[in-house]
């Protein structure tokens, strides 16, 4: 019997190891030292104000108004990106917000006081001025440098850019601010001055700018002067781009403008006290995006001039930022702290901002957010970097080493040369304690969230359960 257990175990593997999970301490995760700082408190739901990222036991878990940090969610679609983070924080938030809101979803079921709504597609709309600040500015020369910083915001620099499209850019920003200096001060509306310029080539447009006899204006066109005309006809295309939607809309023309007397209208200096929703179909959301980019513009430019820790927070929400293509955020994530204002980004995955952004610019951004959510993703990229920002741990293991070894008797014969007889084999148990380092969440495991979510900050990482608002409670 012996020697038949000694033939089958030949059969089985030297080495056969078996692994313990011990306790362990995480090597690594949650926010850097050097990071924007994001503390995360518990309160009773009746306590809980300012961003709600979800559940633990009964308390909320969340970030009061005047904490600082911004807030970068990600999640598939149906996942409760709107409902559960953003819906849920909206309806606790204690200052004011600006909201882009994609197909309605957020403004019908958030009951806000001083709510402003804004929809381009409706002519009728609540009008939007872009015209407000430069308006409710008394000095000439104040007036023209705010005029040259719209021509920026409507043709913004792109990191990306090549040196034929810097040059381009340039000169068509030049020719934009030239005339919106000639004509602004003639009293026309933001609409109008668009539609003239489509309607002019560049020598026509040249030609109406001189004619307004501005200096100021001159000034800015005066470089086109004995340029060749296939230069100066591909600046002027370049400036048609940026502007055609704003030319070309019958519904916008009737809904960007000064408001009339007594009317009430939006512009971003209305976000000291009032919540401003920006509702669009997301089948408009590519026809609208250079309005929608102008309106982020001029908003995160009013909250850059506010003064330091004074007036309320101001939350300002970007739901499905990848979908309207590139928003200038970078400096605002690094220079809004101060301001108080907190910027919330919500986009489905890595992959959609790495599309939009750049590898480079978008982790510049993430570095930035205090604090940031998944909630579910099937995308590697996605996984890999919340799986690698959790951090890792070390455990404890032990592997067990079987060896077997036959008995045997030797028989000593003449000059050294023995012979054995096998008569079995020892087998021998040998147990050995190792550290094993591995990721404390895989990245497969943020793909089967379910009804939980990952939220990673200053303190580290939790995990919550999604607090999605009651049904009843849903438009």
């Amino acid at each position: 019997m012996s020697i038949l257990v000694g033939i089958l175990l030949l059969g089985v593997a030297i080495v056969l190891a078996t692994e313990r999970n011990g306790k362990g301490k995480s090597t690594s995760g949650g926010m850097p030292k050097d990071k924007p700082e994001g503390k995360v408190k518990l309160m009773d739901e009746a306590d809980a104000t300012g961003v709600i990222f979800g559940k633990r036991g009964d308390k909320l878990a969340c970030s009061p108004e005047n904490e600082e940090g911004h807030i970068a969610i990600f999640g598939g679609s149906g996942l409760g990106k709107t409902l559960a983070l953003l819906v849920q924080t909206l309806r606790k938030w204690l200052g004011t917000a600006f909201i882009i809101d994609i197909a309605g979803d957020v403004c019908k079921n958030v009951d806000m006081p001083n709510k402003l709504i804004y929809e381009p597609e409706d002519p009728e709309s609540l009008p939007y001025n872009v015209f407000a600040e430069i308006d409710a500015t008394a000095d000439i020369e104040e007036k023209n440098e705010l005029l040259a910083n719209l021509a920026y915001l409507i043709i913004p620099d792109d990191r990306k850019d090549n040196s034929t499209s810097i040059f381009y850019k340039s000169e068509a920003r030049k020719m934009l601010i030239g005339t919106f200096i000639a004509f602004y001060h003639m009293n026309y509306d933001f609409i109008e001055i668009c539609k003239l310029i489509v309607e002019c080539n560049w020598m026509e447009l040249l030609d109406l700018v001189t004619k307004m006899r501005s200096f100021k204006a001159n000034q800015f066109i005066s470089s086109f002067v004995g340029t060749k005309g296939e230069n100066s006809a591909g600046c002027k295309q370049a400036l048609d781009r940026a502007i055609n939607l704003f030319a070309f809309s019958d519904k916008l023309y009737g809904n960007i403008r000064r408001p009339k007397k007594g009317e009430q209208s939006i512009s971003p200096d209305k976000l000291e006290h009032h919540n401003i929703f920006v509702n669009l179909d997301t089948s408009k959301l590519k026809v609208y995006a250079p309005l929608l980019h102008l309106i982020i513009a001029q908003s995160l430019d009013f909250i850059a001039k506010r003064d330091n820790y004074t007036g309320q927070t101001i939350l300002f929400c970007l739901d499905e930022l990848a979908t309207f293509g590139k928003a200038d955020l970078l400096d605002a994530l690094r220079k809004h702290r101060k301001k108080r204002s907190r910027i919330m980004a919500l986009t489905q995955s890595i992959a959609d901002l790495d599309l939009i952004y750049g590898r480079d610019e978008r982790k510049a951004m993430m570095d930035n957010f205090a604090f940031r959510v998944i909630l579910g993703s099937e995308d590697p990229d996605t996984q890999e970097y919340f799986s690698k920002q959790i951090g890792e741990r070390t455990v404890e293991k032990t592997r067990i080493s079987t060896t077997k070894r036959p008995t045997k008797t030797i028989k000593q014969l003449q000059y050294g040369i023995g012979e054995y007889t096998m008569h079995g084999t020892e087998i021998t148990t040998t147990e050995h304690e190792y550290e094993h380092v591995e990721r404390i969440i895989p990245p497969a495991e943020l793909g089967r969230l379910s009804d939980y979510l990952i939220l990673l900050s200053h303190d580290g990482y939790m995990k919550l359960k999604k607090n999605f608002p009651p049904r009843d409670t849903i438009m």
